[in-house]
C-alpha cells in the first residue's frame, strides 16, 4: 500500500505476528468499541534494531523527515524509553516532532523535544492525573477547564503547542510560548447532514449515523500537512478538527471524507480566544 501510494518507508520484521482491531459501530447509538486481538511482544534486538533505524533515518540529510508524528500505541515489547531515544538524536533543529498517543508516554514527555502533542480530553486527564494527582484523578473533561488543563501540560513538559479534542464538544489549543489559547466549536453534524452530505449518500444511507473511526487520526493528518506547508497553526487545527468531521460522515472506510465537505465543516466551525 505504501507503494502504491509513493511513501518512501522503513521496516523492522518481528518474529511474532502483529495483532488485529475489529471495530463494532452500533447502528442504533452511534456508539463504537474495538475489540483488540493479542500481539506478540517484541525482543529486545528488534527494538534495538527499530531505535537504530529511527536514529539513522534523523541524522542521515538525504533521509531526514520534515515532522517525526509519533501516533497509536507502541505494541508490546516497544517502550517508551525506546522512542524517546529516537527523539532525543534529532540533530537538525528544524525536524518537528509531532505526537499523537498517550501510553507509557513520560519518557517520551521528559525528552522535552515535542513541538506539537494533540491528545483527547481523557487522555489530557491521564497524563495530568499521574504527576497533580490531587487536581486531576478521577476527574470527568466535563468537570475541568480544558484550555487551561491542555496550558498546564504544555507548560510542565516545554512543549510549544498543545491540542485537545473533545469528540463532538468543544477542542481547545493552547500556545504556552505565547501564552495564548483557542476555542473551537464543532457544529451539530446531524443537524446540519442535508447541508453537509450529498442526495446520493443520504440515500444509500438514510440512517443518521456518524462514524467516528479514525476521526483522531485524521485530524492529526491534516493539521500537520497544513502546518508543515505554512499555514498557522490555528488554522492547521481548525482544518484538521473539520477534516476529522468530514470522515463522520463517511461510513467506511475510516480517515476517507470529502473535500468540500470538510470546507463546509469549517466554514461552521467557530474559533474564539479565550
Amino acid at each position: 500500500m505504501e507503494v502504491e501510494q509513493g511513501i518512501n518507508y522503513r521496516t523492522v520484521k518481528t518474529q511474532l505476528p502483529t495483532r488485529t482491531c475489529t471495530t463494532c459501530l452500533d447502528a442504533s447509538t452511534g456508539d463504537m468499541t474495538e475489540m483488540i486481538g493479542v500481539s506478540g511482544s517484541i525482543d529486545p534486538l528488534t527494538e534495538l534494531q527499530f531505535v537504530q533505524k529511527g536514529i539513522e533515518m534523523l541524522q542521515d540529510p538525504q533521509s531526514a523527515p520534515r515532522a517525526l508524528a509519533l501516533c497509536g500505541t507502541f505494541p508490546p515489547g516497544l517502550s517508551g524509553q525506546a522512542v524517546a531515544k529516537i527523539i532525543s538524536h534529532r540533530t537538525a533543529a528544524n525536524i518537528l516532532v509531532f505526537v499523537d498517543a498517550v501510553k507509557d508516554i513520560h519518557p517520551v514527555l521528559a525528552t522535552r523535544c515535542i513541538d506539537i502533542l494533540k491528545v483527547n480530553s481523557t487522555e489530557v486527564l491521564s497524563i495530568l492525573s499521574t504527576v497533580d494527582s490531587e487536581n486531576y484523578t478521577a476527574r470527568s473533561p466535563r468537570h475541568i477547564d480544558l484550555a487551561q488543563a491542555a496550558m498546564k501540560l504544555g507548560t510542565m513538559f516545554g512543549i510549544g503547542i498543545m491540542a485537545v479534542t473533545d469528540g463532538p464538544s468543544t477542542a481547545y489549543l493552547a500556545d504556552t510560548k505565547e501564552n495564548s489559547c483557542w476555542a473551537f466549536q464543532i457544529p451539530d453534524l446531524l443537524a446540519h447532514r442535508d447541508h453537509l452530505v450529498d442526495e446520493t449518500t443520504r440515500n444509500n444511507f438514510g440512517h443518521l449515523l456518524l462514524n467516528p473511526l479514525g476521526a483522531g487520526d485524521t485530524c492529526s493528518a491534516v493539521m500537520l500537512n497544513l502546518y508543515l506547508e505554512k499555514l498557522d497553526i490555528v488554522e492547521a487545527f481548525a482544518q484538521g478538527l473539520a477534516a476529522a468531521s468530514a470522515s463522520c460522515l463517511v461510513p467506511m472506510p475510516n480517515c476517507i471524507f470529502d473535500l468540500s465537505t470538510m470546507h463546509k465543516i469549517r466554514k461552521l466551525i467557530t474559533v474564539t480566544k479565550v
